[in-house]
Parts: C-alpha cells; structure tokens; sequence
C-alpha cells in the first residue's frame, strides 16, 4: 500500500470513528481478530483481542468523554506500518474537564483493513517501532 494510500485510509478511519462514536467504525476499518494495546503508562493497560473487545474498550472512553476527537496530525507508513502522531480532546462527561493530549500510535494494516494498534507515549518509541526516526 502506497504512502498516500495509507494516509487515506487512516484519515477516513478516524473521521468514521469521530462521526460514529464507535457504532459500525469497527466493522468497517477492523479485522474480526484484531488487537489494540494501549500504552503501557496507562492505568488500565492491557491488549484487547477482537473486534468486541475493541470496541467495548473504545465505548469506555466515549462514555467518560463524549465529545471525544481524534484527530491525525502527523502520518507516517513504512511498508504495512503507519506511525501516527494522534491529537485527542474532550470533556470529561461528569466533569466537564477539558482533556487535552497527544500520544503516538503505531496502526498495522493488512488488506485495506486494521490489524493492530499499539499505543506509546513516546514518540521516538512509536518512530522506532515503525523502523523510522526524526
């Protein structure tokens, strides 16, 4: 898959799961087997296998931040890989609190489709994991 092709697709896929809040977002851009590991200074870090256990993972954080954006400011693909420099905002639903951060992600693909998302708050971690540097 091309560069722009990958951007492309990460773009669309995270525009869909902002319109949808979840919803159908998981069956379109997911494998069934797929795996998300967020990061590991996260305090409920783990990898959640399957597109339902995804998705119920992704429903936790819309639940306690409804507005909730994420937005790909930087992508870069190296063959099958993408580093994905991730800007995400919101308020807190019973707060109210402004949340406002970034994080890298790393996002595999595999036949037009996402096969793995692993999560670093370290974007030269994410860039090394991908095989690429500043």
């Amino acid at each position: 898959m091309s560069q722009e092709n990958t951007e492309d697709l990460i773009r669309a896929s995270f525009e869909s799961l902002n319109l949808e809040k979840g919803g159908s977002h998981f069956d379109e851009w997911w494998h069934d087997d797929g795996e998300f590991v967020n990061a590991r200074e996260d305090p409920d870090h783990e990898t959640h296998h399957g597109v339902g256990a995804i998705r119920a993972q992704a429903q936790d954080w819309f639940d306690a931040f409804p507005d909730l954006r994420l937005e790909p400011t930087e992508i870069r693909a190296n063959g099958d890989r993408a580093f994905v420099w991730t800007h995400l905002s919101g308020h807190g639903a019973d707060s109210g609190i402004a949340m406002d951060m970034e994080l890298a992600q790393v996002i595999t693909l595999e036949g037009g489709k996402i096969r793995r998302i692993e999560e670093y708050s370290e974007r030269a971690e994410a860039l090394e994991a991908v095989g690429l540097s500043e």
